[in-house]
């Protein structure tokens, strides 16, 4: 396209000058423009983070899972857990003095903040501990297909904080979730014993706990006065004040199932040592790239990588461990999966909403 523009010169004379405006952006254009550049690069730091956090979580589980069963290692989840949780908190925090040593230390913590740290730290603890609990009495991939409806409870987590609206896309996943929900629960009544119904609503207890604190941790992440001094706390050193309290909680819990967890002959053992240190440093970089991810999305968007992420975790417990996933559960678990999906298409569109708004 172009346009004549007329020129004032000195002369009385004026020219007209033929001038090409094709590759000016207008400022509409500039716009979508850097919003694009930003997509970009929040999807990098999205896909990197996400690969650390599935490798992690792979790595993690598995080896919880053999060191925690009744033939394995270590068989007291609690305790088990009250040992890798600080140790995790100190990796953390080596960390964190090695990555920001040259950052100025934030103000003084006030007691509100104090209060989020503690529950923070206090419902993870009740979390992980009823995970790795539930493990006793359910297969990997068994658990794993039952956390695939957690996607449904935290919309509805996020939807009572004020986090996120509803939508007819968000519906429709609620509606997809929940079918798969029921399919999941048909297979597991089709092939359960006691034992898994333990399980069970032991997971779904852990699902709801973690609803309410990754709700939480949104609202500090995205929404804390940048001032203070919990909006200026880094991830690792939120980990490294939050972790030795989650596994402080499960020390009561442990002594109060686990009666022979704390002896000697249990504890001092050079391989469950190892075990702790290699579960530790996954879980350190698994924790780190989940409150990344977190901050770069939500609560909710988060839940949803967990569902897909669930895929490979399925498959390393069918692959290594020989688990047996049964048609009807893997029915459920497509449909939530295809749920997970509808939900990220309600985000890009919010996300474009948003871009044009702007």
């Amino acid at each position: 396209r172009h346009f004549y523009e007329v020129n004032a010169l000195p002369s009385p004379t004026m020219t007209c000058k033929l001038t090409d405006c094709s590759s000016t952006p207008t400022p509409p254009q500039r716009r979508h423009a850097e919003a694009r550049t930003r997509h970009c690069r929040i999807f990098r730091k999205v896909i990197a983070y996400t690969s650390m956090w599935w490798i992690g979580a792979i790595v993690v589980i598995i080896l919880i899972k053999s060191v925690v069963s009744h033939e394995g290692l270590y068989p007291y989840p609690f305790a088990f857990t009250s040992f890798i949780q600080p140790a995790t908190g100190l990796c953390a925090g080596l960390m964190s003095r090695a990555v920001y040593r040259k950052r100025p230390r934030p103000p003084k913590f006030q007691w509100r903040e104090v209060g989020v740290l503690i529950l923070m730290g206090g419902m993870q603890g009740f979390e992980i501990g009823l995970t790795n609990k539930a493990l006793e009495y359910m297969t990997v991939a068994t658990r794993t297909m039952i956390s695939s409806t957690n996607v449904l409870l935290m919309m509805c987590t996020a939807r009572f904080w004020g986090l996120e609206q509803l939508g007819l896309l968000r519906i429709a996943s609620g509606m997809l979730l929940v079918s798969g929900g029921c399919l999941q629960g048909l297979g597991q009544r089709l092939g359960s014993s006691d034992s898994d119904i333990i399980g069970v609503v032991m997971q779904v207890t852990s699902m709801t706990l973690s609803a309410q604190r990754w709700a939480l941790a949104q609202f500090v992440l995205q929404l804390w006065p940048s001032d203070s001094a919990l909006g200026q706390t880094s991830k690792l050193q939120l980990l490294a004040r939050t972790l030795p309290l989650t596994g402080f909680v499960c020390v009561p819990l442990s002594l109060s199932f686990e009666t022979d967890a704390y002896t000697p002959e249990q504890v001092f053992k050079q391989e469950l040592f190892l075990r702790v240190l290699i579960v530790s440093a996954a879980l350190t970089a698994m924790s780190y790239a989940e409150l990344k991810l977190v901050k770069l999305l939500s609560a909710v968007a988060f839940n949803v990588l967990a569902t897909v992420h669930q895929i490979p975790i399925v498959l390393a417990g069918v692959l290594i461990q020989g688990n047996q996933v049964d048609a009807t559960s893997t029915c459920g678990f497509a449909f939530c999966i295809t749920g997970a999906l509808v939900y990220a298409l309600a985000r890009h569109r919010d996300r474009l909403a948003i871009d044009d708004g702007q």
